[in-house]
C-alpha cells in the first residue's frame, strides 16, 4: 500500500491489519477477504476487530448488518475501514495511513478501540495470511533456531509490551 492512495496488491488472499498509536493502543482488524474497490461494504463473517493493549480482546460480527470490509480511493471517505457505516467506522484508516478513527460499532459490537475516536498510527502492519501445510504431500521441515523461525511473532509480541529480551 502506498503513500496518497489505497494500493491492493497480492489480493488473494485475508489480512491481519495491526496498528500501534499515538496514545499507545494497540488494536486491528483481520480481513477474511481480499482487499478490493468496491461501492460499498463487503465481506464475510469470518472478519474481526481485536485489541491487544491495553486490553487484549476480540470482536467478531454480530449479523447485524454486512458491513465488514471497505475500501476506496474513488470516493469519500478515502481509505480502508471496518464495519460501522461510512464515515463512522468500528475501524478505518485514511488512503494517506497518516490518521484514521475508530468508533463503537454493532457490526462486531466492538468498542472504540483507542483512548480517543480520532487515531494518529505510530506503527501499521499489514500482513497476508497464507494457509500453511504440505506441499506436493510432503511435510515442510522447520529450518533454525527457535529464535529465528519465531522472530516475526517475537516482533509483534515486543511491539505490545508483552516479550522477553532473550534475543
Amino acid at each position: 500500500m502506498g503513500h496518497g492512495s489505497v494500493h491492493c496488491r497480492n489480493g488473494d488472499g485475508p489480512t491481519v491489519l495491526i496498528i500501534k498509536d499515538s496514545e499507545g493502543y494497540v488494536y486491528g482488524g483481520y480481513a477474511s477477504q481480499p482487499w478490493e474497490r468496491q461501492s460499498d461494504f463487503y465481506g464475510d463473517m469470518k472478519s474481526f476487530l481485536f485489541q491487544l493493549y491495553p486490553k487484549a480482546s476480540i470482536f467478531r460480527p454480530t449479523g447485524a448488518n454486512n458491513n465488514l470490509q471497505w475500501v476506496s480511493s474513488d470516493s469519500i471517505p478515502n481509505g480502508i475501514g471496518f464495519g460501522g457505516r461510512a464515515n463512522h467506522f468500528g475501524l478505518f484508516l485514511s488512503a494517506n495511513f497518516d490518521q484514521g478513527h475508530t468508533f463503537s460499532c454493532t457490526t462486531f459490537n466492538s468498542p472504540c478501540l483507542s483512548k480517543t475516536s480520532k487515531i494518529l498510527p505510530e506503527i501499521i502492519e499489514c500482513w497476508g495470511v497464507l494457509a500453511k501445510g504440505p506441499q506436493n504431500g510432503k511435510s515442510e521441515v522447520l529450518k533454525g533456531t527457535v529464535l529465528e523461525r519465531f522472530k516475526e511473532d517475537r516482533n509483534m509480541l515486543k511491539m505490545v509490551g508483552l516479550a522477553n529480551s532473550s534475543d
